[in-house]
C-alpha cells in the first residue's frame, strides 16, 4: 500500500493505492455513499487504470505536526481518544472494522476549524486495531506535556488500560467518562490525600484515611508475621510529593522503612511489593502504575528490587531496569516507578 500526501492549487489530500483489488468491497461502497463522522471524505480516481484513494485534508493539519508545534495537553489528548471511540463506533454502524483505522500520527488529521481530530479508513486493510493504539499512545506519551499532571495521568491511564490485557473499544470510552483531572480514581475524590499506615495489615497506602480502604478485606492475604527492624541497616524509602499525579499534605517526601511492610519469607529474606492492587504491601493507586509493579527484597541485609513486567518500568538513576530480574540496589539511588520518584537511603 502507497501513501502519499498530494496538493493541487485549491485541495489538499493523503493519497492511498490499495494493493488490492476493492472497487466491489461492502466497506468500500459504505465509505463511497456516505460521509461518515471523524472519518475523512474520501473519493476515488482512477490512474493509469489503478486505483487511488484520496482522503481531503483541506483545513487540517496532521497530528505529527501539529504536536511539533504545540505540546499535547490533557485536553487535547482526552478529545484524540474521544475521537477513536466515535470514529470506531460510527464505523461499526457502516461495517466498517477498526482494523481498517490508520494509527500513525502522519495519517491522523487535526481539523482546526472543529478542533477535533480525523482518522482515515482504507476498506479492507488487514492490520491490528489494538497493537496499532498501542503504538500510537506510546508516541503520544513521548510528546505529552508532563509538567500537566493531569495529561501525564490520563495518558498512561490509557496505556495501562490498553496493555494489561484485551480490551474492546468500550472500556476507553468508560475510562474517559470516569476519568477526572487532578483526581486518581473516584474512591480518591472523597479522601484526604495523604498516607497513611493500616497498623493491622501492615500496609502502606495513598490516598486513603479509612481501614476499609486501606486494609485487606476478609478474603484477603495478610501476613501474620513482620520483619523485626534491623536498627543497624534500616532502608528507608523517600517517595517524593511532587512526583505524584494528586495534591499531597505539603511538599517533601513520605518516608517509609521497608523493614515495616515486608512480609518475612524465610530466615535473613523478606519481600515488599509494590503496585496499585490492594493487595500489595505498597499500594499506590495510579492507574500508570500496574496491579503488580515491582518488588522489593531483603536478602541477608541486601536490598534487591525486580520488575514484574510492569507496564510503564521501573527506573533506577533514570536507567530502566529489565523485567523479571533482581536488580541490587545501593544507598543514594533514585527508583522510579513509571514516574513516581523514590530516594533510598540507608539508616
Amino acid at each position: 500500500m502507497k501513501k502519499h500526501i498530494y496538493n493541487d492549487s485549491k485541495m489538499s489530500y493523503l493519497v492511498i493505492e490499495p494493493e488490492i483489488d476493492i472497487t466491489a468491497s461492502l466497506s468500500m461502497n459504505m465509505m463511497k455513499n456516505n460521509k461518515i463522522q471523524c472519518l475523512l471524505d474520501m473519493e476515488c480516481r482512477y490512474i493509469d487504470n489503478s486505483l487511488a484513494l484520496y482522503y481531503s485534508t483541506q483545513g487540517m493539519q496532521s497530528l505529527k505536526e501539529y504536536i511539533e508545534e504545540y505540546s499535547i495537553s490533557y485536553n487535547t489528548a482526552k478529545q484524540l481518544y474521544m475521537d477513536i471511540v466515535q470514529a470506531v463506533l460510527n464505523g461499526e454502524e457502516f461495517f466498517l472494522n477498526e482494523d481498517s483505522y490508520l494509527m500513525e500520527l502522519e495519517y491522523i488529521f487535526w481539523d482546526k476549524k472543529n478542533k477535533n481530530v480525523k482518522f482515515c479508513c482504507v476498506p479492507e486493510l488487514q492490520g491490528d486495531f489494538q497493537e496499532n493504539i498501542k503504538k500510537l499512545t506510546e508516541s503520544i506519551i513521548e510528546q505529552i506535556n508532563h509538567d500537566d499532571k493531569s495529561a501525564a495521568e490520563f495518558i498512561y491511564g490509557i496505556y495501562g488500560l490498553i496493555t494489561d490485557g484485551g480490551f474492546i473499544i468500550q472500556d476507553i470510552k468508560s475510562y474517559i467518562k470516569s476519568f477526572k483531572p487532578d483526581a486518581i480514581s473516584h474512591t480518591l475524590q472523597s479522601k484526604q490525600d495523604n498516607i497513611t499506615e493500616n497498623k493491622d495489615s501492615g500496609k502502606y497506602i495513598y490516598g486513603c484515611n479509612d481501614s476499609k480502604a486501606s486494609g485487606a478485606s476478609s478474603g484477603d492475604s495478610v501476613p501474620e508475621t513482620r520483619a523485626k527492624p534491623d536498627k543497624k541497616n534500616r532502608y528507608l524509602l523517600c517517595i517524593d510529593k511532587d512526583s505524584l499525579p494528586f495534591r499531597t499534605d505539603g511538599k517533601g517526601s513520605a518516608d517509609i522503612y521497608l523493614e515495616d511492610i515486608v512480609c518475612i519469607t524465610g530466615e535473613n529474606r523478606a519481600e515488599a511489593s509494590i503496585g496499585r492492587s490492594r493487595d500489595c504491601n505498597l499500594v499506590l493507586p495510579v492507574c500508570y502504575i500496574s496491579r503488580h509493579h515491582a518488588v522489593f527484597y531483603i536478602e541477608d541485609e541486601k536490598l534487591y528490587i525486580e520488575d514484574v513486567n510492569s507496564s510503564n518500568g521501573t527506573f533506577i538513576n533514570g536507567e530502566r531496569i529489565p523485567a523479571n530480574v533482581k536488580i541490587l540496589c545501593n544507598a543514594t539511588d533514585v527508583i522510579s516507578f513509571a514516574g513516581i520518584l523514590c530516594r533510598l537511603s540507608c539508616q
